[in-house]
């Protein structure tokens, strides 16, 4: 009788992740995690703190009101639970306001950043996935227009610190965008399925937006609303155009108001004018925004959109506390900017962080590998030893030459004797004792 054959089972499992989601190899988060250094000292240089929040949530307190919400929702149940009632956040600003609700005796303004992974249930595209990486920035408990101008000049000097010059970040306020039921003629009912047409202009153009307008609307209306999207000039003009065209609206003049304080504030700031615009076409989705929203686009990428973003919600926390608190932020998307600058050509990628390898050439010399590998890590030096099971030399070259490792170091039988060690540039060749 035949024997059976040994091997691997057929019924292996297929090692495919599920759409929308993603591995990171060390040369991708290497890049991440270089870029994520630079926003966190960017976070830290305007006096934000860090906070941390857990992955998980009540599915009750992420999506409160905001019924929107309930699409991006990733239930999660436990092993024991036949029913759920917890989520994976989908952002990292409804945590915030439950943390602040829940622990009411921090100082106020409470100026917080939290860098951590999100999950929404959306469709993935470029640049978009169901898992990705924020860094939020917040201020609560100020009203003032001041806390606005901060996080837009924090969102510039982010940008400028990581070496992006080619951004531009667009600034609206709902509360004008608020009027347009009352100036256009149509029910306020309907103005979110008119904030829907008009932050799809980017992609779709004027001639689209009018289009999208003219299914629901009167060719009135539609023409008042296009009126107020062809708003255009310089900072002080188009506000004084959007003053005019809502004359007598006083919600809409608070915004005007803020708009004009924070472009004063701005230019203090030192945030140069080519990396700023009053934009009326920037909405923002979700709905509890109350005041100045902004989005910034790199201008050589604006098909993927905004990568960094925010306003002021100055209801959220009410649903928590039972009181008004004010508040204001921002979240930089970090991996749409990561696909954003690799589009461009603008990242440089490494195998690995470490410098040099000790090769492992003789198994009586242990000792001395494991001390040089502790003196090149006290110089600060990434340094690895050899710890395949194939110990021939060419492998271990091999194995440096193909982790792109810059340097190796031999230490064998002949350098003990001679009382030295030799150190094997890869990239040039070149090699001294």
């Amino acid at each position: 009788m035949p024997k059976k054959k040994q091997g691997v089972k057929k019924d292996r499992i297929s090692p495919n992740l599920p759409g929308g989601f993603r591995d990171t190899p060390p040369a991708d988060a290497l890049i991440k995690n270089r870029l994520l250094e630079k926003v966190r000292k960017t976070f830290e240089d305007f006096g934000f703190d860090p906070l941390e929040t857990p992955a998980i949530e009540r599915t009750e307190v992420l999506i409160g009101s905001e019924q929107e919400s309930k699409k991006l929702i990733f239930n999660v149940k436990g092993s024991q639970e036949k029913k759920s009632d917890t989520s994976l956040r989908f952002d990292l600003t409804v945590p915030l306001a439950r943390f602040l609700s829940a622990n009411p005796e921090y100082p106020k303004p409470f100026k917080r950043y939290q860098i951590g992974n999100v999950w929404r249930g959306e469709s993935p595209q470029a640049g978009r996935y169901r898992e990705f990486t924020q860094a939020d920035i917040d201020i609560v408990g100020t009203s003032s227009m001041e806390a606005d101008t901060e996080i837009i000049a924090l969102m510039y000097q982010t940008f400028i610190n990581l070496g992006i010059q080619n951004f531009l970040i667009k600034i609206n306020n709902r509360k004008i965008l608020n009027g347009l039921p009352k100036f256009a003629g149509f029910p306020e009912s309907k103005l979110w399925d008119v904030l829907r047409v008009i932050d799809k202009r980017d992609k779709i153009g004027q001639e689209g937006v009018e289009k999208e307008l003219g299914k629901n609307f009167s060719k009135k209306i539609s023409a008042k609303i296009i009126q107020f999207l062809e708003i255009s000039g310089e900072t002080s003009s188009k506000l004084e155009a959007v003053r005019k065209l809502f004359s007598g609206s006083s919600i809409v003049e608070e915004g005007i108001r803020e708009l004009e304080e924070i472009s004063q504030n701005l230019a203090s700031y030192g945030v140069k004018s080519e990396n700023w615009k009053i934009d009326f076409a920037t909405v923002r989705g979700l709905g509890y925004y109350t005041g100045p929203v902004f989005e910034t686009i790199l201008t050589k990428a604006p098909e993927l959109g905004s990568v960094f973003s925010g306003g002021r919600y100055d209801n959220l926390l009410a649903s928590f506390s039972g009181q008004k608190i004010p508040a204001v932020g921002t979240s930089l998307g970090v991996d749409r900017l990561i696909a954003a600058l690799d589009k461009l050509n603008l990242l440089k990628r490494k195998a690995t962080s470490t410098k040099v390898l000790i090769l492992n050439l003789a198994p009586n010399l242990k000792k001395e590998y494991f001390t040089f590998a502790r003196i090149l890590r006290d110089a600060s030096i990434n340094t690895a030893l050899y710890l395949g099971d194939d110990r021939a030399f060419q492998a271990q070259l091999a194995y440096a030459a193909k982790k792109e490792i810059p340097f190796v170091l031999l230490y064998g039988d002949a350098e003990r004797a001679k009382n030295v060690v030799a150190i094997k540039n890869l990239i040039t060749r070149q090699q001294q004792e």
